[in-house]
C-alpha cells in the first residue's frame, strides 16, 4: 500500500499538483465568510443553566447589553456649565437615530430621562428641562432637580458636576450581531469626535468590550500569521540554506492553513480570542513535517539515482514516521474536545485537522514537487566538532550522575510547585485586554465616576400574578438593594420598589418619611397606576407586565473573578436565607437566580478549572496509551511522559509565581503541551533505545543519542520557541501570557527531554524498555529512518 501509494504521487506529480490546487481553491473560496466571535455568553453550551437563566431574564426584562457614553467635564469646570450641559443634549439628539432604527432599545440620559413630580394632587412625569438649556437659568434649573432626584444623582450625573453619562441599552435581537455592535460603536465615536474638547468621552460596557475584541482578532490574524511566517522562514532557510527548504515546508502549511480556515467556514465555526492562534501554531508545528522529510530527501540524493527513484525512496522510509508523530500531535489536540469551553472544542478539532492536512501535504505535495525539481548539488558536511564533545561531556556526567541530576531536578521542581497555589483563575473578560486598550481606558473611567461597567441581575419570579405590588415583595427587593450597595464592588442600583418608593414620596408632598414602600398592595398598585397616567415610560426593565416577576439590577466593577465569586456567594446567600419567608408571605412558589456578565464569568472560571482537570488527564493517558502500544513497552510510554509532567507542573508553577491566569487561552497550554512536546520524548527514546539493543552502553548510547536525535530536538524547539514568541505581539493580554508561557513549557520540555528522561534511563532495567517496534516491515526501522534524518538536519 505504502510503496503504490508512493508510486503514484511520484509518477503523477502533475495529478497530484492538480488536486491539492482544486481543494486549495475550493477551501479559499469559503475565507470571504470566515466570521469572528467574542461574545462570552456563547463560550458555554447553550444548554448550560446560567446561560439559560441568562436567555430567560433577556426574554423578561430586555436588553442586557450597553454601551455606557460618559462625558467629563473640563479640568477645573462642571457638566452643570452651560456649555458643557448644551453638549450632553447636542449628543444625546444625535444618538436617538439609533433607537429609531431599532438597534437600540432605549437610550437613558440626563436630557431625556422621566423624572417625577407631584402637581396639583397628580403624579406627572416629565424631562428635567422641558427644552435643551438655552440660558445660565436653564443651567442652574437642571442642576437644582438632577442634584435633588434619587434616580439621577450620581447614577447618571456625578453631584460634584465631574461626569454624565448616557446608556444605550441594545435591542435583544442585535446583542450577537457584531456588524451592528460596530456601527452603533463607529456612531459613538463619530459624534464625540466632533464634541470632543475641552470635554473628553468614554465608551464603556460589554456591547464596546466585544466589538474591541473583534477588533483586535481581526488585526491578530493580520498581524501575527504574516510574522510567524517571517519567523519560520528563517529558521528554514538557516537550516537548509536550499530554497527548497525553504518554500516546501512554508506551502505546506500556508495551505494547511487555508485549508483549516475554510472548512471553519464551511461549518460556520467562527473565530473565537482563542482560534486567532491556530494559523500561528500550524505554522510552528506543521513546518516540522516538512523538514523531517527535506532531511531524508538531502541524504538520500547524495547517495545518486534518478529523481523519481530518490523520492520514492524517501516516501516509503518517511510515511510511517511523519504520520506517528501527527497522530500523537492531533491526539493531544483532540483531548480539548473534553473541554466544557466551546472555544476550546472547536480549537481542538481544527488543530487537529490542520496537524493532519499539514501531514497529507507533506507526503503528497512535497514529493510531487521534488519529482519535477533537479537534484540538489552534492554539499560536503560541516564539522560538529563542538556539539559532539558538549554531547560527550553531557552524557558522561549524566551517565555518571543520575542520581545528583534527579535530586536537581526533583528540586527544581518542587520549587515550582510551590507556586501552584498561588494560581488562580480568570474569565473577566476586560481583564484579556492590555491596560492602555481605548475600552479599559473607558472602563477605568466610568468606574471610577459611577461604580461599575458590568450589569449583574437578580431575578425573583413568583407564580402569583401582581406579587409585586405586595409590601413583602418590594421590601425584600429593598433589602437585596441594601446588600448590594453596601459592597464595594457595587455601585449603582435599581428596582421597581425604587420607583414605587418615589412616586409615594412625590405623591404625599416630598414628605422624606414617605419615601418608603406602602403599608398595603392596593397603595402600590394605585401608585403605580398614577404614574401610568402621569406619563410614566416602559417597566420591563424592572418589572413584568403582570407584576409576577421582578428583577434587582445593579452596575458592578470589573474586580476580577475572586470578587465576582465572593460577590455571588454573598447574594446567593442573602436568597437562600430570605426566599422561604418570602414566599410564605405571599403564599406562591419563588424561584431565584443571578444573571448578567458577572454570572456568566464565574460559570466560564468553573468550567476552566474542570476542563484543565479534565483535559490534562485525558491528553496524559492518550499519549501513554499511543507511545506504549507504538514502542509496545508500558515503561517506554511512562518514560516519554516524564519531559511532559516536568514542564506541565513547571508552567503551573511559574504561572502561580508570576501572577499569570488560568484563563480561557492558558487552560489549553496542558494540552498543547502534551500534544507537541511529546516528539520530544519519542526522538530521545527512539533513538536511545536502538542504539541499547544495538549493544551499547548506556553511556554511549546517550552519547549517540545526543548526537543525532538530540541536534534535531534542539533544532525543533528552537522553530517552536520563536514562533510562539510572535504571540507576545498579540493586542491581547492574555494571549501575550499564552505565548511567553507556551514558550517557556517547550524550553522546560526540552530540557526534561535531553537532562531529566536520560537520568531516568539510567535506573530502568534494559530489559523493560526495549520492544520490537510493530509498523517495521521493511529492512529499514523508524529508528533507521530517524538518525538519518537528524545526520543531515544536523
Amino acid at each position: 500500500m505504502r510503496e503504490r501509494l508512493g508510486s503514484l504521487v511520484t509518477r503523477k506529480p502533475i495529478w497530484v499538483l492538480a488536486a491539492v490546487m482544486a481543494v486549495t481553491v475550493v477551501f479559499a473560496a469559503f475565507l470571504p465568510h470566515l466570521g469572528f466571535q467574542a461574545d462570552y455568553s456563547l463560550m458555554l453550551p447553550q444548554d448550560d443553566p446560567v446561560v439559560e437563566q441568562y436567555d430567560r431574564a433577556l426574554d423578561k426584562f430586555g436588553a442586557q447589553s450597553v454601551f455606557m457614553l460618559a462625558m467629563a467635564a473640563p479640568e477645573g469646570g462642571s457638566i452643570f456649565e452651560l456649555g458643557s450641559l448644551q453638549k450632553l443634549y447636542a449628543v444625546t439628539d444625535e444618538l436617538e437615530p439609533l433607537e429609531a432604527r431599532g438597534w437600540v432599545e432605549k437610550i437613558v440620559s440626563p436630557a431625556t430621562i422621566d423624572v417625577i413630580e407631584g402637581r396639583e394632587g397628580e403624579i406627572v412625569v416629565d424631562k428635567v428641562l422641558p427644552h435643551p438649556p438655552e440660558t445660565a437659568d436653564d443651567a442652574d434649573r437642571f442642576r437644582e432637580r438632577v442634584l435633588a432626584e434619587r434616580q439621577l444623582r450620581d447614577s447618571l450625573v456625578r453631584a460634584d458636576g465631574s461626569a454624565a453619562l448616557v446608556v444605550l441599552r441594545v435591542h435583544p435581537d442585535y446583542e450577537d450581531r457584531e456588524d451592528i455592535l460596530a456601527e452603533i460603536q463607529a456612531t459613538l465615536v463619530d459624534i464625540t469626535a466632533r464634541y470632543e474638547g475641552p470635554e473628553r468621552f468614554y465608551v464603556s460596557g460589554d456591547a464596546p468590550m466585544l466589538v474591541h475584541a473583534n477588533r483586535y482578532m481581526r488585526q491578530d490574524l493580520t498581524l501575527l500569521f504574516p510574522v510567524v511566517v517571517v519567523v519560520v522562514s528563517g529558521v528554514l532557510l538557516a537550516s537548509f540554506r536550499l530554497w527548497r527548504g525553504l518554500l516546501l515546508p512554508l506551502a505546506v502549511v500556508l495551505l494547511a492553513v487555508v485549508w483549516t480556515l475554510g472548512l471553519m467556514a464551511i461549518t460556520g465555526t467562527e473565530l473565537t480570542i482563542i482560534s486567532t492562534f491556530l494559523p500561528v501554531l500550524l505554522v510552528t508545528v506543521g513546518s516540522a513535517y516538512g523538514i523531517h522529510v527535506l532531511n531524508a530527501y538531502l541524504l538520500r540524493a547524495r547517495q545518486g539515482g534518478t529523481r523519481r527513484q530518490v523520492v520514492q525512496d524517501v516516501f516509503n522510509d518517511m510515511l510511517n514516521p511523519v504520520f506517528v508523530t501527527a497522530f500523537t500531535t492531533a491526539a493531544g489536540f483532540l483531548t480539548l474536545l473534553s473541554s466544557f469551553l466551546i472555544p476550546s472544542r472547536e480549537f481542538g478539532v481544527f488543530s487537529a485537522f490542520g496537524v493532519f492536512v499539514a501531514f497529507a501535504l507533506t507526503m503528497t505535495l512535497v514529493p510531487a514537487l521534488l519529482v519535477l525539481l533537479p537534484l540538489p548539488p552534492a554539499r560536503q558536511r560541516r564539522g560538529r566538532g563542538r556539539f559532539d564533545a558538549f554531547a560527550e561531556g553531557i552524557s558522561g556526567a549524566l551517565a555518571r550522575h543520575p542520581r545528583r541530576t534527579l535530586i536537581i531536578a526533583a528540586g527544581a521542581l518542587a520549587g515550582l510547585l510551590v507556586g501552584v497555589p498561588l494560581l488562580q483563575v480568570e474569565s473577566d473578560f476586560s481583564k484579556y485586554f492590555h491596560d492602555d486598550s481605548p475600552f479599559i481606558q473607558g472602563q477605568n473611567f466610568v468606574e471610577e465616576k459611577f461604580g461599575g461597567s458590568q450589569e449583574l441581575r437578580v431575578v425573583i419570579e413568583t407564580d402569583r400574578r401582581d406579587a409585586f405590588y405586595e409590601p413583602e415583595a418590594l421590601t425584600f427587593l429593598e433589602r437585596l438593594q441594601n446588600l448590594l450597595e453596601q459592597r464595594d464592588e457595587v455601585g449603582d442600583t435599581s428596582s421597581v420598589a425604587d420607583l414605587v418608593k418615589e412616586v409615594h414620596y412625590t405623591f404625599r408632598g416630598e414628605d422624606p418619611d414617605f419615601y418608603r414602600v406602602p403599608d398595603s398592595s392596593r397603595a402600590a398598585a394605585q401608585l403605580m397606576l398614577l404614574y401610568d397616567m402621569g406619563g410614566g415610560g416602559e417597566l420591563r426593565s424592572l418589572v413584568t407586565r403582570n407584576y409576577r416577576s421582578a428583577q434587582v439590577s445593579a452596575r458592578v466593577r470589573s474586580v476580577g473573578m475572586a470578587g465576582f465569586v465572593e460577590l455571588q456567594s454573598a447574594v446567593e446567600g442573602f436568597l437562600d436565607a430570605e426566599r422561604p419567608a418570602l414566599a410564605e408571605a405571599l403564599d406562591t412558589e419563588v424561584y431565584t437566580y443571578v444573571t448578567g456578565s458577572p454570572s456568566i464569568f464565574v460559570q466560564i472560571s468553573r468550567r476552566i478549572v474542570q476542563s484543565q482537570i479534565v483535559s490534562l488527564g485525558t491528553s496524559l493517558g492518550a499519549v501513554l496509551v499511543i507511545i506504549a502500544l507504538i514502542m509496545q513497552s508500558l515503561i517506554a510510554g511512562l518514560c516519554a511522559l516524564i519531559p511532559l509532567v516536568v514542564a506541565i507542573a513547571g508552567n503551573f508553577g511559574i504561572m502561580g509565581y508570576a501572577g499569570a491566569y488560568l484563563d480561557m487561552a492558558t487552560v489549553m497550554i496542558a494540552s498543547l503541551t502534551v500534544g507537541i512536546g511529546v516528539d520530544y520524548a519519542v526522538h530521545f527514546l527512539t533513538r536511545y533505545r536502538r542504539a541499547r539493543s544495538g549493544g551499547e552502553s548506556h553511556r554511549a548510547a546517550l552519547t549517540t543519542t545526543y548526537r543525532t536525535a538530540g541536534r534535531a530536538i534542539l533544532i525543533n524547539a528552537v522553530t517552536l520557541t520563536t514562533g510562539f514568541l510572535v504571540m507576545l505581539l498579540s493586542s491581547f493580554g492574555a494571549l501575550t501570557a499564552f505565548g511567553w508561557l507556551i514558550t517557556l513549557t517547550m524550553v522546560t520540555s526540552v530540557l526534561g527531554a535531553l537532562f531529566v528522561l536520560p537520568a531516568v534511563l539510567g535506573r530502568v532495567p534494559l530489559v523493560a524498555l526495549l520492544s520490537p517496534i510493530p509498523f517495521i516491515r521493511t529492512g529499514r526501522s523508524v529508528e533507521d529512518t530517524q538518525e538519518d534524518n537528524n545526520e543531515v538536519h544536523s
